[in-house]
């Protein structure tokens, strides 16, 4: 040890690189130059043994079992981007060429200044039930497979169904579109015990989303914490790989505690094709998605239970912090839902982060889901307006049974007076009603205003269910700092200056005399 402090920091192990490793805290090195870990050598061997938690191993486990209560991400946010091609695509072609990358790191360089330390939900008025979080193992898949209805053809322009049933043969997992002619798989490129990047050690699939396979690894880089590798379902769709690099480039600037961490984006040779596959490196967060969430939630004949308001209030200022603070950063998020959002404990944090996007950027294609989306969107583009509409449907989506949002009430909600919980809190529906205007101009200039009213409706709802009053402290009026005399001036004791005296009119007598003169106070 004292030999290798005297010789300096290492060299980086990246060929052509003459860049030095440095020690960020915790034990993590990268690269001054290229921003890489030293996790690779030239030959493509590690330093690090095997953790053994792929092969099923038990050495750690008491260790691992506290790191997936403190280091966590989430079946829910697998399972949360399922449903993102039944309902979620792209609303503009992207004009942008695709950039490649063998590894970019996206460390973050400490907190950020519109970092919060806010966790509880509720904003103190309203107690939402935590959702304990899992064991990761718990949530690998036994026998990773995606459900024919859900198999489209991955080609931005296509889109059909593929790998479909033919009589009583089954659908293919692997093939080419009909269509299109477009390749297709559905067979996850990773198995556990692969070691990815030379620094993530696969244990299995959570799940399949609109981008592809999202697995569980371990990071034997740094003490082996778990982390997601996100990964794409099509190298040659270029607007799915650019999707992919969006979502790191921008996410390396943001750290907040509403929104999932991105550590880094690397590639992995695929054995069986010889492909490049690009892969992001995200935080596990254990939980439950918003959707997961409603759909728990049912009648004794077995239809779903909207959440109550006030739950679906918490849920919403929780998300509208994490926006204002990507609006801050001239970010949009762009697809807010309730598969793009899951609950831990007691926070909420922002998952799937795709579709974030620069406001100044006309060029990337865009994302949305229909039912969610501002109708001007297609024509002129996402914008903070636009982000605020996609929460307020959100809102309306958990709180009654919103039958036709993704076609008939696609831009318009329905008759107050058919929903209960419209009927119930007029303010509730004033607000969804402003946030969801047709003219963009017209619905809220920000978060932290939309956030100032939606808690104020909670407020009301929490008052009207408790017979309490919830008031706050005005954001305009603060409290008197004196109290104003009720007399403008002071009443006159004893003698007082000339500039102090009181001018006393004297009525002339009856008789015709000249009037007395007021006595002149002594100076």
């Amino acid at each position: 040890p004292a030999q290798e402090a005297a010789a300096g920091p290492p060299a980086c192990q990246r060929p052509g690189c003459a860049g030095h490793y440095d020690d960020v805290g915790e034990g993590e090195l990268y690269c001054d130059t290229c921003g890489l870990a030293p996790v690779v050598s030239p030959s493509g061997l590690v330093s690090s043994p095997p953790t053994g938690i792929a092969a099923g191993g038990s050495r750690g486990s008491r260790s691992q079992s506290s790191r997936s209560s403190s280091r966590a991400s989430s079946r829910a946010s697998a399972r949360s981007s399922q449903s993102r091609r039944s309902v979620s695509g792209r609303l503009s072609r992207s004009l942008s060429g695709s950039s490649t990358s063998r590894s970019v790191s996206v460390r973050s360089s400490g907190t950020t200044a519109g970092s919060s330390g806010r966790a509880r939900l509720g904003a103190g008025l309203v107690r939402v039930p935590d959702v304990p979080r899992p064991d990761p193992r718990e949530m690998v898949q036994e026998r990773p497979e995606v459900p024919e209805r859900k198999r489209f053809c991955s080609r931005s322009d296509c889109g059909a169904p593929v790998g479909r049933a033919r009589g009583e043969r089954p659908g293919r997992t692997e093939g080419f579109c009909t269509k299109c002619g477009h390749p297709y798989s559905f067979v996850p490129k990773l198995s556990a015990g692969d070691i990815v990047h030379g620094q993530y050690e696969v244990v299995g699939c959570l799940a399949h989303g609109g981008l592809g396979w999202v697995y569980l690894a371990v990071d034997r880089a740094v003490s082996d914490r778990w982390v997601v590798l996100k990964g794409l379902l099509d190298t040659g769709d270029q607007d799915a790989m650019a999707a992919a690099i969006s979502e790191r480039r921008f996410l390396a600037e943001i750290e907040h505690s509403n929104i999932v961490r991105i550590y880094n984006f690397v590639e992995h040779l695929d054995q069986r094709t010889g492909s490049m596959d690009g892969y992001i490196v995200m935080e596990y967060v254990g939980g439950k998605s918003l959707k997961e969430i409603a759909n728990d939630r049912r009648t004794p004949t077995g239809k779903r239970d909207p959440l109550a308001v006030e739950q679906a209030c918490a849920y919403g200022i929780e998300a509208l912090e994490a926006l204002g603070h990507l609006h801050s950063r001239n970010l949009l998020y762009c697809d807010f839902k309730v598969d793009n959002a899951i609950q831990t404990e007691d926070q909420l944090k922002l998952i799937d982060m795709g579709a974030v996007r620069r406001m100044d950027d006309d060029e990337s294609a865009i994302y949305g889901t229909v039912g969610y989306q501002a109708p001007e969107v297609a024509e002129v583009g996402p914008s903070v307006a636009s982000d605020l509409y996609t929460v307020a449907r959100t809102l309306a989506v958990l709180t009654f049974d919103f039958q036709g949002y993704t076609n008939v009430f696609v831009d318009s909600l329905p008759d107050p007076d058919n929903i209960e919980v419209f009927r119930t809190y007029e303010s509730f529906y004033r607000l969804l009603v402003r946030a969801t205007d047709p003219d963009p101009a017209r619905r809220f200039a920000s978060a932290q205003e939309m956030t100032e009213q939606l808690t104020g409706v909670l407020r009301e709802v929490v008052a009207l269910q408790t017979n309490r009053p919830r008031p706050a402290l005005s954001t305009l009026f603060g409290p008197e700092v004196r109290v104003t005399d009720t007399e403008l001036f002071g009443r006159l004791d004893g003698e007082v200056s000339r500039l102090g005296a009181r001018v006393v009119p004297v009525r002339a007598p009856r008789n015709g005399a000249a009037p007395a003169l007021p006595p002149v106070p002594a100076l």
